[in-house]
């Protein structure tokens, strides 16, 4: 497997390491896929790289192989931009070589050896969500961090609304449908949608993201929030458990 720019498969691997440090990717025909639980069993990622992200994709059968993904992530961070990156296996090790000019740089790192099981995604049929630039989001948390642990995110047909109540003060960052931030809005009632997450958790789960990157956010009260967006020829969907609150 070979991706053309290596600095493109650290960013992807990057939105992984935010919240898991282990676990095992499916290389199949049709390309890369990961999920795996945090080790807390709050949120979730669902990762994918499809066979056309990368230059070259061949296998000679489908594999599961466990990694240390700090690691991982570790060592493609040496791969330097206008270097290609090529993966493959040998004797129970990820090979890993950036492919420069003239010259070439290869580190190897151990297979773990992991319950290579699935998780399987929330069945939740989501009907309200927000598409919005990655920045403006990341801002507001950042606003709303000063404030509390935990934010509460609201979404009606006309806005996009962080709310943050805590013993410090309160923060209320609306967002209209027709700002320069909002993509889309879609609800499926007037009364949208409502719910509470930890915000720590949402700090990693967009972190890897990049300025111009659109996040959609699909939201039902009191229910695991789901978060998506695209980075270097990457699928990342986030799932992240409701703090349950009795107004």
């Amino acid at each position: 497997m070979i991706i053309e720019e290596a600095p493109f498969l650290k960013s992807a691997i990057d939105s992984i390491v935010s919240l898991v440090e282990e676990g095992v990717f499916e290389i199949t025909e049709e390309g890369i896929k990961f999920k795996a639980m945090d080790p807390s069993q709050i949120s979730m990622i669902s990762f994918s790289m499809e066979k056309k992200s990368f230059e070259s994709f061949e296998i000679d059968e489908n594999r599961a192989i466990g990694l240390d993904i700090t690691q991982f992530s570790n060592v493609l961070s040496r791969g330097k931009k206008g270097e290609k990156a090529e993966l493959s296996l040998e004797d129970g090790r990820m090979v890993i070589k950036f492919l420069g000019d003239k010259k070439s740089k290869t580190f190897k790192i151990p297979l773990l050896e992991l319950s290579s099981g699935m998780q399987k995604e929330p069945p939740i049929t989501y009907t309200n969500h927000v598409k919005i630039n990655a920045d403006a989001f990341k801002e507001s948390l950042k606003d709303a961090k000063l404030i509390s642990s935990h934010v509460k995110l609201s979404i009606n047909p006309d806005d996009f609304i962080v709310e943050v109540k805590g013993e410090s003060g309160h923060l209320k960052d609306e967002f209209h449908k027709d700002s320069a931030e909002v993509i889309e809005i879609k609800t499926s009632s007037k009364e949208g949608a409502r719910a509470t997450f930890p915000l720590q958790y949402l700090e990693d789960i967009v972190k890897a993201s990049l300025s111009s990157t659109e996040i959609t956010i699909f939201l039902e009260t009191d229910k695991p929030l789901k978060i998506s967006y695209e980075l270097s020829g990457a699928k990342i969907v986030y799932y992240l458990a409701p703090r349950i609150e009795n107004d």
